[in-house]
């Protein structure tokens, strides 16, 4: 990031998303919308100590939707980490989570206001081009984005191991450990 840079972080536990060896991936675009929406909201609720740190953060409105879990969902699904059945799993995982997560940031844009810094060169970035679903990118073409930067996969160690499950998108290393902070 640049001098100033912030980012409004998230994660969403995708072990939660299984029940009986299925994957509900109704549920994961349910929780991803909602998670869009309240990291957006987080950007106008924050308390900024710079003036210029605000800036920042309403100018480009960065936020940052991850995930934990993953090893742990698989694991549920009774399908081997690295595996090419597991691999098509999570490629329908990240797709889905990907495009409700651009598809609200659009809606919030036509709800709320582009976000301030956009210029057009964002829709002509390959990530956007090659890999949005056609609806989302006209949507983009119509309305623009709410948010610079909407997905992240951010290192949440301390965190999956706040609510058990594996971190991020690593497989799981081992199952016992000793952690030793200051």
């Amino acid at each position: 990031m640049g001098a100033w840079g912030i980012c409004c972080l998230g994660s969403i536990n995708l072990s939660n998303f299984v029940n009986g060896g299925k994957f509900s991936f109704y549920k994961l675009e349910q929780v991803t919308s909602v998670a869009v929406r309240f990291l957006d909201n987080i950007i106008d609720l924050a308390y900024y100590p710079l003036p210029e740190t605000e800036a920042y953060a309403k100018g480009l409105r960065r936020i940052g939707l991850g995930t934990m879990g993953l090893a742990d969902a698989l694991i549920k699904l009774k399908k081997r980490y690295g595996s090419h059945e597991a691999l098509a799993t999570i490629e329908d995982i990240y797709s889905r989570l990907r495009n409700e997560a651009y598809w609200r940031s659009i809606l919030l844009a036509e709800e709320k206001g582009k976000f301030p810094w956009y210029q057009k060169k964002h829709l002509e970035h390959p990530f956007v081009k090659a890999v949005l679903p056609k609806i989302p990118y006209a949507g983009l073409e119509i309305w623009s984005l709410r948010n610079g930067v909407i997905l992240t996969q951010a290192p949440v160690g301390s965190t999956a191991l706040l609510f058990g499950v594996s971190s991020g998108i690593e497989p799981n290393f081992d199952f016992k450990m000793i952690r030793k902070d200051r």
